[in-house]
């Protein structure tokens, strides 16, 4: 018996050796880890010899230094991730923690997008950013100064945009799946101010002297199919999100009855649809109600009063109604169902949209649709 359990003893004095070797082994990793340069924004643009890739680093990330942009091309995503490795010399990219996605206007979104999802490194729930009139390389390499680099400029975007559409971004997986299930999409677009001039080198540093500032949402892409069909306004995210039900927190300012200006902050709202069936199993007509629940929250303190806020729950029922009917407007024209309508209509009677027989973008253009909103003005900002 006192043998066995030397034995053991033994044993568990063999297991713990490399336990208390871990300082020696532990150092080998940790000077891997510092020879890592992590990767937090990736950018695609388009070029007459294939994809070009922008890589930035966040700001301050190794002893406050600033953000670090490198360029690579290639014939393929994959060759030009390559490309970007060996001109890093000096250090290994580790693109497993990148934050923000962002693509050019002139490169081709389904390709990269079909890249993120197989990719070992990146993920489907990474917010991607289209840029109007710029190239994802401009901002990556343009964007912020100091400690404030592009993946911290896109991260505040991206927290406005969850705060104000109940934290559901535009994520490349998001994107990819509504092109599949429904032939279209909205994608965030972003306003930039170009940089200056730069040299063309391939590792460039931001706080250069004229460089842009920021970055900021603009509005929204229709995307149908391989391209860009449309753009919507920023303001036109209340009727998004309504209609998609991932309201968050939207303000709307409206003219009251004395000439003045009202803001009314939503904090609730949604729709609900009511799809209205032939008996020959047709889609004749489609109800939408919506609901908004507001708040006053700016206005003439001299003229608030039952009949003031009555009459401003009419303009708030008329706007909301008014930017309902825009965006329906745009997807009858387009012929596309970028508003996830078809889905919607499919989680509410599963057989008889399958009965159908043809897909919901075609059917949209002639489909009877009838809107209803309902306000509610509540009073728990107002002053006594």
């Amino acid at each position: 018996m006192k043998r066995e359990k030397r034995a053991v003893s033994f044993l568990l004095l063999l297991l713990m050796i490399p336990a208390l070797c871990g300082c020696s082994a532990f150092g080998t990793h940790f000077e891997r880890l510092e020879s890592l340069r992590v990767v937090q924004t990736l950018g695609v643009d388009g070029t007459e010899a294939g994809p070009r890739l922008s890589l930035a680093t966040a700001a301050g990330d190794r002893s406050g230094d600033d953000a670090v942009c490198l360029r690579a091309d290639g014939p393929t995503l994959s060759a030009a991730l390559n490309r970007a490795q060996s001109l890093s010399t000096e250090e290994t990219l580790f693109c497993g923690h990148i934050r923000q996605l962002v693509v050019g206007e002139r490169a081709s979104l389904l390709p990269f997008l079909r890249y993120v999802a197989r990719s070992p490194d990146l993920r489907l729930d990474t917010p991607l950013w289209l840029l109007r009139d710029s190239s994802a390389e401009s901002l990556l390499s343009g964007a912020g100064s100091g400690s404030r680099g592009v993946t911290e400029i896109l991260s505040a975007a991206e927290a406005e945009l969850d705060r104000r559409s109940d934290g559901r971004a535009f994520t490349a997986g998001r994107i990819l799946r509504d092109l599949q299930r429904q032939g279209s999409s909205l994608a965030c677009v972003l306003e930039y101010t170009r940089a200056s001039e730069r040299s063309d080198s391939s590792t460039q540093r931001r706080g250069a002297p004229g460089a842009a500032r920021t970055a900021a949402l603009a509005g929204f892409a229709v995307i149908q199919g391989e391209r860009i069909r449309a753009y919507l306004k920023g303001e036109d995210l209340l009727g998004i999100s309504l209609l998609r039900n991932m309201l968050g927190v939207e303000q709307l300012m409206l003219q009251d009855r004395n000439g003045g200006s009202a803001v009314l902050e939503i904090r609730e709202g949604g729709t609900r649809l009511r799809p209205v069936w032939d008996e020959d199993g047709s889609l004749r007509a489609l109800e939408i109600h919506a609901r908004v629940v507001a708040s006053l929250i700016e206005g003439d303190s001299g003229g608030w009063g039952d009949l003031y806020l009555d009459d401003l729950t009419a303009r708030l029922e008329s706007a909301v109604s008014d930017r309902l009917r825009s965006l329906l407007r745009r997807s009858k024209i387009l012929k596309s169902d970028f508003l996830g309508l078809g889905q919607r209509i499919e989680a509410e009677s599963p057989m008889a949209f399958r009965r159908l027989g043809v897909p919901f973008d075609e059917i949209l253009p002639e489909l009877e649709i009838s809107l209803t909103v309902q306000g509610t003005l509540q009073h728990e900002y107002d002053t006594k």
